[in-house]
């Protein structure tokens, strides 16, 4: 699909009066969100919950006028925000009394998200150091469910209703306990606790999960959207189509790549699909991959993207703070075992494309040139990777020198493209100055949604806690497994899956955290410790997206691709299927996740059993189609390698390799199998 080129301002200017105010509008709100959380971020002059309060209610505005800009008033998108109507004239009460009442209810959305961050800061004293003692007033009860309802909304309107309704049974819940059976038996709470425990008490929505949104998190997609202002998109486009003349799979494994690193800052499998897939799945599909192949790559390329550090679809600085761990702590954590997910990606891609003949005869040249083109991203990347692992600041801090060395840097290859142009320095300031605060608005925009969920998941988070329903079902899964560690494994797998299911990044790992992985680090039969539990929930919960019957990025996928969901549904468990054994794996080899000196020895035999999954779940070696009784053994030699004795790791590891190299030189027979499907 191709991109629309930015409006230019007279462009910009010459709409009708009313889009024209409502942009201006949400230019000066997103604006001005982005430079608080920078300026934030280089002083913290406030508590952590004072500034999210701020955030949250700017945030939240922001939001509903989005929302209204783009479902009744907006005519074209050149500026991002996507219209979705086709009409002429722009009037907000011409579409009938729904679409009137639905347009006061996002304007009453917007003043009421800024009204409560007003109330919530000018008491922010009382509310935080004297209420707790002397208690709360009948007002701040009322502005607690105020809140409560708001952030729902907003979540319905951003994610739908599945995920609105979590939130909903969570606040039931608290009401319901006293008349519910068994596990989900409590005392129950009446309204004003409710409210106090899910808001005003600056807990629930205000607690850490949107003290960690607003900072962490937001720091680095407002980092995003400003790389894209600057053409981070237009370079991973350019850099697709140039290797599509050098690689046989062609354009596929540059797709493969592209979707993981956006997919990590999005914080959503679905939403990368949509915003990536739209030009990397007709790419692919170009190159005569089938349309449930497509679909299923991009799929499960962008649900990966979720677990690849350093920012892990948001979930590594929640995951960091849940367990009270530095942050640096959790990418280690994570690197490695997203490099298995990814190697097995790509390589599943790779022995798919093969397979299916797929190829391209990649007789052209790379215009290295191209490469120029990203070059000023070097400079914040490194900065990042400095300030990170070197110095060891808070991602917040990273955050904000990253880009503080983003801009310069972009100033100055605009600088020298001019000089090699011949374009007026005027004009290159001009429209760099434009571009940057088109970065700024865009990272705030990127971010409006997700603010919403994160504080209604705090609801969830506090009612779950308040209730005692999380340590409830860590016990029932304990009595469950009957002290059997993979019965236990097995269990968490299919509830992490379930709770993850259409859920982005940051709710699913909330859920699953607060749920699942107490059961797997409060048992003193096992030894599983704490970040490897939450790395397999959180694993779990992220693959939901490509698991049916929701299996949400395939159902965005599939729509673009113009495939059918369930084939193609199969086709992404095929890709992703080493995905299912990964977690299983580093748990039974925790070197992985918590580095130390049987890591390299880990790392190796886990690396092959992946191979070995690969190849049984694709059904061919790089030379031929395989039979099931040579699947069948790939399987073993997979399970060998990664949960035997070491020293049946190390011997079934030489054996995959000793295999693979006797197929490709053709002293292996194989079942060919006469289908390929």
């Amino acid at each position: 699909m191709e991109r629309e080129a930015p409006l230019g301002v007279r462009e910009r200017l010459d709409r009708p009066p009313v889009e024209l105010g409502l942009r201006s509008i949400i230019y000066a709100f997103a604006v001005f969100l982005t430079l608080y959380t920078i300026y934030y971020a280089y002083t913290l002059f406030w508590v952590r919950v004072r500034f999210a309060n701020v955030f949250l209610g700017v945030g939240v505005a922001l939001f509903y006028l989005v929302q209204l800009l783009e479902k009744h008033v907006a005519k074209r998108s050149g500026d991002g925000l996507v219209a979705e109507t086709d009409d002429t004239e722009s009037s907000l009460f011409e579409h009938g009394p729904w679409k009137a009442l639905d347009v006061v209810m996002l304007l009453a959305g917007a003043v009421v998200a800024l009204a409560l961050a007003g109330y919530v800061e000018f008491n922010f004293a009382r509310l935080l150091e004297d209420a707790p003692i002397f208690g709360w007033t009948t007002t701040d009860y009322y502005v607690g469910v105020a809140a409560m309802v708001l952030v729902t909304d907003a979540t319905r309107r951003a994610y739908g209703n599945v995920i609105a309704g979590v939130v909903v049974a969570g606040i039931a819940y608290a009401f319901a306990g006293p008349y519910l059976p068994g596990v989900l038996y409590h005392t129950g709470m009446d309204w004003q606790q409710v409210a106090r425990n899910g808001a005003i008490g600056l807990t629930g929505v205000y607690g850490f999960i949107l003290e960690v949104g607003t900072t962490a998190v937001a720091i680095f997609l407002m980092f995003a959207g400003m790389a894209k202002a600057y053409g981070l998109m237009d370079l991973v486009l350019n850099l697709s189509r140039e290797v599509r003349n050098v690689l046989e799979t062609g354009v596929v494994q540059v797709a493969v790549v592209g979707s993981m690193i956006m997919g990590s800052i999005t914080g959503s499998a679905a939403a990368n699909t949509a915003t990536t897939g739209s030009f990397t799945i007709p790419m692919i599909k170009d190159q005569g991959v089938r349309e449930d192949f497509a679909c299923a790559i991009e799929s499960v390329a962008s649900s990966g993207g979720q677990m690849l550090p350093p920012i892990m679809g948001v979930a590594a600085f929640l995951m960091a703070d849940i367990l009270g761990i530095p942050y640096l702590e959790v990418v280690k954590a994570g690197l490695f075992p997203a490099l298995l997910f990814y190697f097995s990606v790509g390589a599943a891609v790779h022995l798919i494309i093969h397979k299916f003949d797929w190829t391209t005869d990649a007789e052209g040249t790379f215009d290295k040139s191209i490469l120029l083109d990203g070059i000023h991203y070097v400079i914040p990347l490194g900065v990042l990777l400095y300030t990170l692992v070197v110095l060891r600041f808070s991602p917040l801090s990273a955050g904000f020198y990253t880009i503080v060395a983003l801009v310069p840097s972009a100033l100055l290859k605009r600088l020298i493209d001019a000089y090699r142009g011949d374009d007026e320095p005027v004009e290159v300031a001009v429209d760099f100055t434009v571009t940057t605060f088109d970065g700024l608005r865009q990272g705030a925009v990127d971010m409006a949604p997700l603010v919403g969920i994160l504080a209604s998941l705090g609801i969830v988070i506090t009612m779950v806690e308040q209730t005692g329903l999380g340590a409830r079902i860590s016990f029932r899964m304990l009595a469950l497994a009957g002290g059997i560690l993979v019965v236990l494994l097995l269990l968490a797998m299919a509830t992490s899956i379930l709770f993850g299911l259409g859920m982005p990044t940051p709710a699913a790992y909330i859920v699953v955290a607060a749920l699942v992985a107490p059961a797997l680090t409060t048992s003193e039969t096992f030894t599983i410790q704490p970040l490897t539990a939450h790395m397999f929930v959180f694993y779990f919960a992220m693959l939901s997206a490509i698991t049916p019957p929701v299996a949400v990025a395939v159902a965005v996928g599939a729509r673009i691709a113009d495939s059918d969901f369930l084939q193609s549904c199969k086709q992404a468990l095929r890709i992703g299927a080493p995905g299912f054994v990964i977690p299983f794996a580093f748990v039974a080899n925790d070197g992985i996740i918590v580095w130390s000196s049987s890591t390299p020895i880990d790392l190796l035999v886990v690396l092959a059993g992946t191979v070995a999954v690969v190849v049984a779940t694709v059904g061919y070696d790089g030379a031929s189609d395989l039979g099931w009784p040579h699947r069948i053994v790939y399987l073993v030699i997979a399970g060998g390698a990664m949960f035997g004795p070491q020293m049946v790791q190390l011997g079934t590891a030489g054996l995959l390799m000793l295999t693979l190299a006797l197929a490709n030189t053709g002293r292996l027979p194989a079942v060919v199998t006469p289908s390929r499907q």
